[in-house]
Formats: structure tokens, C-alpha cells, sequence
């Protein structure tokens, strides 16, 4: 596991176990695809409401996470599904847990993973570990963003932002798992991260979209960029304005990605950003 400049957790680890990374912010989202082919993945009956565990002080707010919590299933398995993965909202997570400081965070999770607490960056803010759904208080997140991303607002969305962003790699992760049998096939660092990014709207600020020669510059032939979320961001969002998430999503999974899509055409009718 390791730290990355000015991420708001640790670096997220593919697989089932151990800390996965955590930052965030929130708008609507514009899905870059055309009339996918829906692939049902790994649904599962009602499970009836999700299991929400908060700390006393953190009570009175229940009404506001489990909200947050709602509204990024909603968000999540509509990403999923327009992008042609069908996912049903209980088979991400059937609980949460709302720890009321980033060091009872770091606490819990260390001894979950059997690792030193010194190794969960002192910023983390949330992870998914199998189907449960671990995250900070609001206050503690808003903390951690300000003291990491001070020259991105601070707004009302931020929050469910962080749980979008968690949620989106937990579905990323069922959807390489069930379709090519492999977390590794979540693709490079910075497509895994840019692609929750963009699924939680942040870091958008509107700039253009970088050109061809921009994007292949920073991740061609196996470049790695500088560990940077908004930079990831801005690559992701550009792949899929020219060929659609569902292409990006499977391309991942395959050796040459991303060169393998500079000889494909974006999809006929594939609306742009």
C-alpha cells in the first residue's frame, strides 16, 4: 500500500481485502455511451435496508448518511448500467460503518487488515473491505479535504462525493471479478482511480478536454502520469468522450490498453460530454 501527492487516502489495492483508496466530490455525471449491451452482473434478491453503524455522537445525523449512502447506489448502478453492466445495488455493499474521526478510522481498519496503523495514511477517509462500506464522519472528511485539496471547494455534494467514489471502484472490482475473472483486470492505477473520479464528478472544472496527443503523452506505451485524482480524472473523462465507457471498462482488462483504442472510432451515436 502506498501514499500518493495529494490523495486523500491510500492508494487503492484491487481484491476483496485490504485498505482501498478514498477521496471525493459530486454533480451529475454525463455517461458516455450508446445503447449498451446490458450484462447482468452478480445480482442478487432484496436484502432489504443496508446495515448502517454509527457512533452515539454521530446518531442524530443517521437519517443524513444513510441518504448518502442511498444516493450513491442510485448513481453507482446507473453509471454501471448505462455503461452496460447491469448491477443491482445490494451486490455492492449490505453495510456501513461511520467512524466519528479519521484515527478511529485508521484504528479499526489496521487491526482489520492485521497491518501496522501507520501504514493507513493519516488522511484516509473510506474503503470498501468485501461487502462493507467503511468511511469517516463528515467533519473528518472535511479535514482531511481541506488540508489535501484546499484549492478545490468545499460544497454541499463534497461528502457524497467520497461515497460515490469508494462505491464506483467496488463496483468496478464485481464487474472485472464476474466478467474476466480477475481484479486485475481493473486496469492501470490511474484508470481505475480517473474512472471514480469521473463517476463522482470531481475535480471537474470544466477545462477542455485533453487532445489525443495530450493523452498519450501521459499514459501511451505504459506511461504512468503523476499520481494526481484531477489528473486522472481529465484523462478518463477525455477516453470517454472518443469511445465510451463500455469500451474503456473492457479495454482495461486486455494487454495495450490504452494504446489498443487509438485505431478505434468513437461508438456512432456516443453522446460527448
Amino acid at each position: 500500500m502506498s501514499t500518493g501527492t495529494r490523495t486523500v487516502s491510500a492508494a487503492p489495492r484491487r481484491g476483496s481485502c485490504g485498505v482501498r483508496a478514498a477521496l471525493a466530490p459530486i454533480a451529475l455525471l454525463a455517461v458516455a455511451s450508446c445503447s449498451p449491451r446490458v450484462t447482468s452482473v452478480e445480482a442478487r434478491p432484496a436484502a432489504g435496508a443496508l446495515r448502517l453503524d454509527l457512533p452515539t455522537a454521530l446518531e442524530s445525523q443517521r437519517d443524513a448518511y444513510r441518504a448518502d449512502i442511498a444516493a450513491a447506489l442510485e448513481r453507482v448502478g446507473g453509471f454501471f448500467h448505462t455503461a452496460g453492466f447491469d448491477l443491482a445495488g445490494d451486490a455492492l455493499v449490505d453495510s456501513a460503518v461511520v467512524f466519528e474521526s479519521t484515527a478511529r478510522a485508521r484504528e479499526s481498519l489496521a487491526t482489520l487488515d492485521g497491518i501496522p496503523v501507520a501504514t493507513v495514511p493519516v488522511t484516509f477517509s473510506g474503503t470498501v473491505e468485501g461487502r462493507r462500506l467503511f468511511l469517516v464522519s463528515r467533519e473528518a472528511y472535511r479535514e482531511n479535504w481541506q488540508a489535501l485539496y484546499s484549492d478545490w471547494s468545499w460544497t454541499d455534494v463534497t461528502y457524497r462525493q467520497l461515497v460515490v467514489h469508494e462505491l464506483t471502484h467496488r463496483a468496478h472490482e464485481v464487474v472485472a471479478t464476474s466478467r474476466y475473472g480477475s481484479a486485475e483486470a481493473m486496469g492501470p492505477v490511474w484508470f481505475f482511480e480517473g474512472l471514480a473520479v469521473a463517476c463522482a464528478g470531481q475535480f471537474d472544472d470544466g477545462q477542455p478536454l485533453m487532445t489525443r496527443t495530450e493523452i498519450e503523452n501521459a499514459v501511451g506505451s505504459g506511461r504512468m502520469p503523476p499520481v494526481s485524482y484531477p489528473l486522472y480524472g481529465r484523462i478518463v473523462r477525455a477516453l470517454a468522450r472518443e469511445y465510451g465507457w463500455q469500451a474503456l471498462i473492457e479495454g482495461a482488462s486486455r494487454p495495450g490498453f490504452p494504446d489498443a483504442l487509438w485505431a478505434r472510432r468513437r461508438p456512432e451515436g456516443t453522446p460527448r460530454e
